[in-house]
């Protein structure tokens, strides 16, 4: 636990207190004359938890979630903490590259969230009411919808402990992400149970036939996801090459800007957006290289210049994720209503095109890139960035950028060049942010 926080440290110490208390306090109801029944569970689910699929953002998807949902019907609530908070321990575990504190985490928080929705199941499916039937099918979906919204709020609260994000935007994008692929598990979880009540408990071994067919599910939401990471990165590649001046701009404006919005404490799923959009944010300059190395150009290659942003914001459009196109397409607005496409205005900007806009500029300018003649001094950059915020740049993206500055997660990456190549004095004003 030497990697983690003290404020995790003390999380995961206290879900798995709570976890074993529950255990220790409850195990008198524990329906130990039912341990055939248990000891099967107990497998599959270790079994289940230990076919792990790594999401892109960086978590890890299991096909356990029928189990879970299954024990959820057929057990009461303390059963449910045993054999889910120890099933899925012992089944992270069996992955080495799995360290035992988040083994012990993960376990100890699904089996609290899942005993929480066994016991909702328990009280809706047997209230009082004219129709039975109707009772036990809202409880079947209300004790998974209690149980993914418990098991998505512990993972945010330490998510956001660990890599300092916001709670809010850490839990909404782990329902997000997750909602409907194991909302889509119910009905299989609800059917297993009408057959482990009427039929035998054996019938739960059929679970081991859809395995493979959960996995793939899980692999093919996992694969769509990086199919658009390659669809970003084969552009990016296109620009390059279609630029060679310009080569690995846009991924070095991505890291600037996933650096930036990390500053900002947004959420994970907003930086992945963030990133997206900076590394595709020249992608509409295809095409267009020629009049960058023009001295002088006119009023129509001017407007064909900027319309690079509408371009580029088109292509991005077939990606599942409108703000990404809105972020290219504003990328080039400045703070105080000057820019381009739109002349829009501080906060009026998609906060994803204020990041961007920035990040370019800097990059731009410790490269020499357009229009900046030749590559200016780390110091300079920062002075002028500083200068320019309420202007060319969003005073919050800018004190962000000079956090990571001081951090040392933001730098110059290059030679410094000499401090006579540029004045210190120059601004951004009157020119459009790059």
């Amino acid at each position: 636990m030497q990697t983690i926080t003290g404020e995790v440290r003390l999380l995961v110490l206290a879900v798995t207190a709570v976890a074993t208390i529950g255990i220790v306090a409850f195990s008198d109801q524990i329906r130990w004359q039912e341990w055939q029944q248990l000891v099967l569970f107990f497998c599959l689910i270790a079994l289940a938890s230990s076919v792990r699929i790594a999401d892109p953002r960086g978590r890890t998807i299991t096909p356990s979630t029928v189990l879970t949902y299954l024990a959820m019907y057929v057990f009461n609530a303390p059963t449910v903490l045993l054999l889910v908070a120890v099933g899925r321990a012992v089944g992270y575990s069996l992955d080495r590259g799995w360290v035992p504190w988040r083994s012990i985490f993960n376990g100890a928080q699904v089996g609290l969230s899942a005993s929480a929705g066994a016991y909702v199941f328990g009280l809706v499916s047997q209230g009082a009411g004219p129709i039975p039937e109707a009772r036990v099918y809202a409880a079947a979906l209300i004790a998974p919808l209690l149980h993914q919204t418990l098991n998505n709020l512990f993972v945010a609260i330490g998510v956001s402990r660990w890599r300092g994000t916001p709670f809010v935007n850490t839990w909404y994008a782990g329902v997000q992400a997750l909602f409907w692929p194991n909302l889509l598990s119910i009905p299989t979880a609800f059917v297993l149970a009408i057959l482990y009540v009427r039929v035998h408990h054996a019938v739960t071994l059929a679970y081991l036939a859809l395995l493979p067919f959960q996995w793939m599910a899980l692999r093919l939401y996992v694969r769509r996801r990086e199919l658009y990471a390659q669809i970003v990165d084969g552009l990016v590649v296109a620009a390059d090459a279609n630029f060679p001046l310009g080569k690995g701009h846009a991924r070095r404006v991505a890291e600037l800007a996933v650096a930036v919005a990390r500053e900002m404490r947004l959420g994970e799923a907003v930086i992945e957006s963030v990133q997206f959009a900076a590394q595709l944010h020249d992608v509409g300059m295809i095409g267009k290289d020629d009049l960058l190395d023009r001295p002088v150009l006119t009023a129509e290659e001017v407007r064909s210049l900027e319309d690079h942003v509408k371009v580029g914001a088109e292509i991005a459009r077939e990606l599942p994720r409108r703000e990404i196109a809105e972020a290219i397409l504003y990328h080039h607005e400045r703070f105080d209503g000057t820019g381009y496409p739109g002349g829009l205005r501080g906060e009026e900007i998609p906060l994803g095109a204020r990041i961007i806009a920035l990040c370019e500029a800097v990059d731009s300018m410790r490269s020499g890139m357009f229009p900046f003649g030749a590559a200016m001094p780390w110091g300079a950059i920062v002075s002028l960035v500083q200068a320019e915020a309420g202007r060319a740049f969003d005073p919050g993206v800018v004190d962000a950028f000079l956090r990571a500055v001081a951090a040392g997660t933001v730098h110059a990456r290059r030679r410094e060049p000499s401090s006579e190549a540029f004045s210190s004095t120059a601004t951004l004003g009157g020119i459009p942010v790059p």
